[in-house]
């Protein structure tokens, strides 16, 4: 599944609305962070299911204003409300895509989420 990039809060709100289940990387192309998450988002989007939507968000250049986060992250949002973050790394992508897809596996659970992640 292609992650698509996004700036303007126009497409964010059309994406959140359309769809049920949205994954969007945070990112900050002068960090390695965004390298990493950009990488194990990849890897995530390869498993998942393929309704969910992957965004990419370019915190620097974006023009989403006041609900951007200052520094890299990952959020996954169920119709249209954050249900998971993940701000940081462990520093080893094998172990931080399994702890990524624990984490969000376990929010599905909780809301009855029937998507493979």
């Amino acid at each position: 599944m292609p992650i698509l990039e996004i700036s303007h809060r126009s497409e964010l709100l059309r994406a959140l609305q359309s769809n049920q289940v949205v994954i969007i990387e945070y990112s900050d192309p002068e960090k390695d962070e965004s390298k990493s998450f950009n990488r194990i988002i990849k890897m995530l989007s390869k498993y998942a299911d393929p309704t969910i939507l992957f965004l990419r968000i370019n915190i620097k250049k974006s023009n989403i204003s006041s609900e951007l986060p200052r520094s890299p992250c990952i959020r996954v949002y169920y119709k249209g409300k954050v249900i998971f973050e993940q701000k940081d790394l462990f520093g080893k992508e094998d172990m931080d895509l399994y702890v990524l897809r624990r984490g969000i596996r376990s929010v599905f659970k909780t809301y009855n989420i029937p998507l493979r992640i």
